[in-house]
């Protein structure tokens, strides 16, 4: 049987080589927000793994991938949900105020420092696109936990 801190080291090698290799092929395809949401998916199994002491190991893993992924935004879209896991067993209410911080927090980013506009539409249109986001995020906890529990079933397994 391996000490723990060379099993931390192990997961924490394999993973971050992972999501960076899922996150730098997702940039070039259409679906970069489901690649995302599957590499942290892999952060959330290390914070389940090693509690708090993977914050430091995603952090790292945030860092090399702003370093390595030539798209900043689809990198700061991965660092708001590499960082949900750390608030996943928290209440609907604490998840959803994370959610529509990040959102808003990435939004003012967004227009800030990459320039973009909003469309002129009508703001009824802003109104069910937000809808549409709590929506998107159910699915995504809901996908989140079952991929989740099944990994973390996998590797107690072979205990």
């Amino acid at each position: 049987m391996y000490p723990l801190h060379v099993k931390k080291i192990s997961y924490g090698g394999i993973i971050s080589a992972l999501v960076i290799f899922l996150l730098y092929t997702g940039n070039f395809t259409k679906s970069k927000i489901f690649f995302a949401a599957l590499c942290s998916v892999f952060t959330g199994f290390l914070v389940e793994l090693f509690g708090k002491g993977a914050i430091a190991l995603i952090v790292a893993l945030n860092l090399l991938s702003f370093l390595i992924i030539p798209n900043p935004g689809y990198v700061l879209i991965f660092l708001v949900l590499s960082f949900y896991s750390l608030v996943r067993k928290k209440s609907f209410l604490l998840r959803f105020f994370y959610l529509n911080a990040s959102f808003f927090l990435l939004l003012i980013v967004a227009i800030k420092f990459f320039k973009i506009e909003l469309p002129e539409v009508s703001s009824i249109l802003y109104i069910f696109g937000v809808a549409g986001l709590q929506l998107a995020f159910l699915a995504y906890d809901y996908l989140y936990t079952r991929i989740l529990d099944y990994l973390l079933h996998l590797t107690r397994e072979r205990k």
